[in-house]
């Protein structure tokens, strides 16, 4: 049995990659500690599906204050640190595994690390290019510098590391980094849960339903999204929009949508959503919409939320970009130009009217779900956790050898 305890700066009820990842090691008998963050209601420390959840600090800022997102990640970052400390001079654990982001977390390991526990960095978004796109900076800016060097320093700390998919593993390098210290683990989605084999029929009614899940903030394009439902609203009975989630463009959003009378066919829930929940809204839904903007971050992105609706057999209307083009090809998704509303908008009507070629979509769709599985990513993952645990016991065994030898000369000496 190997004992890894995770950290990352989210809630792990929502966080479908750090369950994904701590289930699968948990599915084979390993033991599962998980730092992170606490949401108003929540007990400190419980078990969850056999993790150990210790909840620390409540919520997550965001705004638009660079300040107070870097005061966060520090309270966060020093409330880990203590705990996982503590934590492993109870437990020992063989792997620590960090998430993304920010970068830095990684170096709450530093006292696992030295006493022995191997660390793995999981990368899930580009810290620098999130700043260029948050706040509107250049590769250039000073920040953007600083913070990729603290991305260089954070890998470099870690034994392994983590990327999403090739092109994420691409920028890495180009900023510096080894790209031999990284495996690819796709941001796939649980098969227990996300399975065409789980789907039954969808309920036929007058409603036609779209969905978007997942961060709500203005580089998602939801913005773009309300605008195009509005052109289609009166050639479309009964529609509906759910938006569910989290993020600093709520509020404009639910303003814009007054603004152009789509009051009562969008709804926006506001909150996360646990993914067993998520998947019968899903379901029920005859598209899935995701309009991201282009941008330096977004044009890094494969949206988990896209790999969701293939995976129920939803088709999707998404933004084109080379990151998304590199794993779908226009028979599987309906492309539109990112930011474009009236070809969102025809897309969308399109799709109303045709339901045979939205069946198609889906189809084509199930090649990506063929090809790319959990399933096979899970037998890297579980190498990788092995390989640094192994290491990780040889090391302590290695120092209890030195002790005992240690030993044995004191004795010796002590009887001449």
């Amino acid at each position: 049995m190997t004992r890894v305890c995770m950290v990352v700066f989210n809630n792990y009820l929502t966080d479908t990659r750090v369950r994904r990842e701590a289930e699968a090691l948990l599915d084979r008998g390993d033991s599962v500690d998980v730092i992170c963050l606490r949401e108003k209601g929540q007990e400190r420390t419980h078990v969850f599906k056999g993790a150990r959840l210790y909840q620390v600090t409540t919520g997550k800022y965001r705004g638009s204050s660079g300040m107070l997102y870097l005061a966060q990640y520090l309270e966060f970052f020093v409330a880990a640190s203590f705990l996982l400390a503590f934590l492993h001079l109870r437990r020992r654990y063989q792997v620590v595994q960090v998430h993304t982001l920010p970068d830095f977390m990684v170096f709450v390991a530093i006292v696992p690390k030295l006493l022995g526990a191997r660390v793995v960095l999981d990368v899930h978004d580009l810290m620098p290019e999130l700043y260029q796109s948050k706040f509107h900076l250049r590769d250039s800016h000073w920040l953007v510098r600083f913070i990729t060097w603290i991305e260089r320093r954070s890998i470099g700390f870690a034994d392994r590391a983590i990327a999403v998919h090739i092109p994420h593993l691409d920028a890495l390098v180009r900023h510096g980094n080894p790209g031999d210290k990284f495996i690819v683990l796709l941001n796939l989605p649980d098969p227990r849960l996300f399975s065409r084999q789980t789907t039954t029929e969808r309920s036929r009614d007058a409603c036609f339903r779209l969905t978007y899940h997942g961060t709500i903030a203005q580089r998602h394009g939801l913005r773009v999204g309300l605008r195009a439902l509005s052109k289609v609203r009166d050639e479309i009975e009964n529609m509906e929009f759910r938006i569910i989630g989290v993020g600093e463009d709520v509020q404009y959003l639910a303003e814009l949508s007054r603004e152009l009378g789509l009051t009562d066919c969008v709804r926006i829930s506001e909150s996360w959503v646990p993914a067993e929940e998520l998947v019968p809204v899903v379901l029920a839904s005859d598209l899935g919409l995701v309009p991201i903007l282009k941008d330096d971050f977004t044009q890094y992105m494969l949206p988990t939320k896209l790999l969701e609706y293939v995976a129920l057999g939803v088709p999707v209307i998404c933004s084109r970009t080379a990151t998304i083009e590199a794993y779908f090809d226009d028979s599987m998704v309906r492309y539109v130009e990112p930011g474009n509303v009236d070809g969102l908008a025809a897309e969308i009507l399109d799709l109303y009217r045709n339901p045979e070629k939205r069946r198609a979509l889906a189809t084509s769709a199930n090649r990506f779900n063929q090809e790319y599985n959990w399933e096979k990513m899970k037998q890297q993952y579980y190498q990788l956790i092995d390989a640094l645990a192994g290491e990780a016991r040889a090391q302590g065994q290695g120092r209890a050898l030195v002790v005992s030898n240690g030993s044995q000369e004191d004795r010796r000496s002590q009887s001449l």
